[in-house]
């Protein structure tokens, strides 16, 4: 991809991203695209040499997306990860997962900022096109899933690492711990949504599933009592 006007760059992508939606990486074909952004098919293919090209770009920037929203709800103040590479609006939730904090509010909060970001039937029909393309292009797997989920589930291990340490958490493998609590948190909405089957989500509806998914968790993780009452 050369390196030329940003602004028209993103207008081929958030066609592409459009035409893939609406037909699936399969049938859309370059033409489309550029009728549907308005330029020639030689400009698109001078920005993106083939539609595999354009659709790993859009894979990159929908992983890397993903990795900074996750970091917003999850980061924990440890100058070991790259705060400084994050857009400024992070900084404002840089509290929002801290051990020291209420860990049931804490998580409460945390389980619906995932739920309104990744689990919308916009983000899992982006999902879909993604599953899809990855049949054939495993490569565009591979980078989104390392640059996003991958990464999300790096940090949300990091917090429940730092709970266990804070004994708000019976102590137990944190990479599971998260798996854990990320399935809870998908157990309700996630093959409805993924399948198109249900309605959006309202703010309530979404609050009461997050406070099921938290209080299964709370349940399985806590300490046990033995070990609250010991000095």
């Amino acid at each position: 991809m050369r390196k030329k006007s940003g602004e028209r760059c993103q207008a081929i992508l958030d066609a592409a991203k459009t035409m893939f939606e609406k037909v699936g990486f399969e049938q859309a074909t370059m033409a489309e695209i550029a009728a549907t952004v308005g330029y020639s098919k030689a400009t698109l293919y001078n920005y993106f040499s083939s539609k595999e090209q354009l659709f790993l770009e859009l894979t990159r920037r929908s992983a890397d997306r993903h990795s900074e929203q996750l970091f917003s709800l999850l980061m924990p103040n440890d100058e070991r990860l790259p705060i400084e590479t994050l857009p400024d609006r992070v900084n404002e939730v840089l509290e929002l997962l801290q051990p020291s904090n209420d860990l049931t509010a804490t998580l409460q909060r945390f389980g619906e900022g995932v739920m309104s970001n990744f689990l919308s039937l916009k983000s899992l029909a982006a999902r879909r096109m993604l599953i899809a393309a990855a049949a054939n292009q495993p490569e565009a797997g591979r980078l989104f899933f390392e640059n996003g989920p991958a990464k999300g589930m790096q940090y949300t291990a990091q917090f429940f690492e730092q709970a266990m340490n804070a004994g708000q958490l019976r102590r137990a493998d944190p990479r599971v711990a998260a798996a854990h609590f990320r399935g809870l948190l998908e157990s309700e909405v996630y093959e409805s949504g993924l399948f198109n089957a249900r309605r959006e989500l309202k703010p309530k509806e979404v609050k009461a599933t997050v406070e099921r998914a938290v209080e299964v968790f709370i349940r399985a993780y806590a300490q046990p009592a033995a070990d609250l009452t010991q000095d």
